[in-house]
């Protein structure tokens, strides 16, 4: 059984959906700014650094990027770190490797970036399709979050709850109540779970999460992606695992004990755009049932005509809604004031109401309920 502390504090993400203007190497430093500023990952700044650098010179990074679209909010140096950090987990980059605590490296993240650039220029092709794939993110973490938004639920409700994610890239955080998690001594969720989350709550989602919990029954778990991973296969383990900061490892430990779990409860994602898909399984509806739509860190890879679309197809299907089937739109995404981290609110329907649930780190814990 993996625990997992609760984690770090208000980091508020790469914030690179306010660089509409910047050039690609602006981009870089300014999410090697932000991580350094909130002390995350010493490698990742070093390695967004010197290809910041690069980028200047018209390197290798310069070329491994020219013809990528990257509007603003595509988080470009993570596409960067992930595909070389693929490289390292799969063995394929030992020189690399050694500056990798991921893989037991202990050399300092200053001398990592001349090693990076022989290595990105020996696998320029394997590179290069990665990047172009975009960021595939599914941090376990948030789960911790939904799972306090489904207990608000079942407490607010208490009838069966459809639990539907756009953007669910494996679909790991469909798991919540697969995970478990301590709070005020309590052992809520599956407490046999490979993943158990300490502490990860300041203040309860509830007042009694353990009420809230017997009133809880999730009867559908379904999510969509326009390039959803496959968590059971190596492939797919590969590439999430790759996501993660090298140097942090109880991120990835947790990352490893969710895909154990996964193995067990496969979860289910179509591969589909997020509107589309909601105006199809939205139509499903059963009685007496909460259909809730969750999100988390998603806006950002959307374009503004997709979220633009999304809120209307939100807000057509929440006039639909009734007091026998109400709807719950959840979201987890960056607050627009960097210092309070990530924001968790819910509108629900009818009445279209918003309401603010939490602060949260960018992975989940720490976990801050307001309404509780």
């Amino acid at each position: 059984m993996q625990s997992t502390p609760s984690g770090a504090g208000d980091y508020a993400g790469s914030g690179d959906l306010n660089t509409v203007k910047a050039d690609l190497p602006t981009r870089f430093r300014a999410h090697a700014q932000v991580m350094e500023r909130h002390g995350r990952s010493p490698l990742s700044v070093a390695l967004m650094q010197g290809a910041a650098d690069d980028l200047e010179k018209g390197g290798i990074v310069a070329e491994l990027y020219t013809g990528v679209p990257l509007p603003a909010g595509q988080a470009p140096a993570l596409r960067l770190l992930a595909a070389l950090h693929r490289l390292v987990l799969s063995g394929e980059a030992p020189d690399l490797a050694a500056y990798y605590p991921s893989m037991g490296g202990n050399e300092p993240p200053e001398g990592a970036w001349k090693v990076a650039e022989v290595t990105l220029r020996a696998h320029a092709a394997e590179i290069g399709a990665v990047i172009r794939r975009g960021v595939q993110t599914n941090e376990p973490g948030r789960s911790a979050v939904l799972f306090g938004v489904l207990l608000w639920i079942a407490d607010r409700y208490r009838r069966p709850v459809r639990l539907l994610e756009i953007g669910a890239s494996a679909g790991l955080n469909l798991l919540a109540e697969n995970f478990a998690y301590r709070s005020s001594g309590a052992l809520l969720g599956d407490p046999d779970s490979a993943l158990v989350f300490e502490g990860p709550w300041v203040s309860t989602p509830v007042d009694d999460p353990a009420d809230a919990q017997e009133h809880l029954t999730v009867i559908e778990r379904r999510g969509c992606d326009i390039a959803p991973i496959d968590a059971t296969s190596r492939d797919g383990q590969l590439a999430l695992l790759s996501y993660i900061w090298p140097d942090e490892p109880k991120r990835l430990a947790r990352m490893r004990a969710a895909l154990e779990v996964a193995e067990e409860h496969p979860p289910l994602v179509d591969d589909a755009p997020a509107s589309p898909w909601l105006r199809q399984v939205l139509a499903e509806r059963q009685r007496s049932t909460v259909q809730l739509v969750w999100q988390s860190v998603f806006a950002q890879y959307l374009t503004s005509e997709d979220r633009d679309e999304l809120t209307v197809t939100m807000e057509a299907a929440g006039k639909l809604a009734t007091d026998d089937v109400p709807l719950v739109w959840a979201r987890m995404e960056p607050s627009t004031d960097p210092l309070k981290g990530f924001g968790v609110s819910a509108i629900c329907w009818p009445g279209g109401e918003e309401t603010l649930l939490a602060r949260s780190g960018d992975h989940g814990p720490p976990v801050r309920w307001t309404n509780a």
